[in-house]
């Protein structure tokens, strides 16, 4: 008897960002985006936080999520998993196209992606913040390394050129994983060194139990009241969940 492959379930989401402290008092818009698409294939998940000193970078994080979405149209040949560095160098063309005319050092963004495509889960980031996959059932976690560098004090972006050596990125089994986790630095930067994972599964827990619309209207309650003393960022999450044929996050 013949074997039929059966196509993987697809995966919910949620996004949310909100604008920080030090923005809201200076009357500047939010410099963080997200974007979520479902395709045919599976779904794309990103979250972009432009950089502060940049007069723009609200428009290049919007820019940014829009140029993933493209990217992974003009390169997910045959339904496939697209070639990461190609993926990423369109991504980078088609944001230079999005920030046009400007000049693209004024709309420096960072950028982060998960991309679960059939069997396949991608993960990229460019910058700082936290990509956290969350292990199924009683797996490890995998996190990436941010891209920030501590010393200089500058963070890796979106910028003029594009510098494939600064990007992290990672090629996953999907059936291994319950669930991805994105945000931005305003978010990552307040976690508690070693309990990022504690801080991912609670989303994933919370997630399972409600509807994207019920979880979102809960992370602007929290996100509005962030506890962290003297916070100004903005502040975006997203999240990416498994069915539960994955086993519990």
């Amino acid at each position: 008897m013949s074997q039929v492959a059966v196509a993987p379930l697809a995966w919910r989401g949620w996004g949310v960002s909100c604008i920080g402290p030090g923005h809201r008092r200076a009357s500047l818009p939010n410099q963080d985006a997200w974007l979520l698409r479902h395709t045919l294939q599976g779904e794309l998940l990103v979250v972009a936080d432009g950089l502060g000193s940049r007069a723009l970078s609200h428009l290049g994080a919007r820019a940014a999520c829009a140029a993933a979405f493209e990217a992974l149209a003009l390169t997910q040949a045959g339904g496939g998993a697209p070639d990461i560095a190609i993926l990423l160098a369109t991504l980078h063309a088609r944001w230079l196209a999005r920030v046009w005319p400007h000049d693209p050092r004024t709309c420096a963004t960072t950028c982060l992606l998960a991309l679960r495509t059939g069997p396949h889960l991608i993960l990229a980031q460019l910058g700082d913040g936290m990509v956290l996959a969350g292990g199924a059932g009683t797996g490890p976690d995998f996190m990436l390394a941010s891209t920030a560098d501590d010393f200089s004090n500058q963070t890796d972006c979106l910028r003029d050129r594009h510098e494939p050596q600064s990007w992290r990125a990672a090629q996953l089994c999907a059936a291994d994983w319950g669930g991805v986790l994105l945000c931005t630095d305003g978010i990552a930067a307040d976690l508690t060194p070693g309990r990022e994972s504690a801080f991912a599964h609670a989303l994933f827990a919370q997630t399972r139990n409600s509807s994207a619309r019920s979880q979102r209207r809960e992370a602007r309650r929290w996100l509005g009241g962030w506890p962290v003393p003297g916070h100004t960022d903005d502040k975006t999450i997203g999240c990416l969940l498994a069915p539960k044929e994955n086993s519990n996050a």
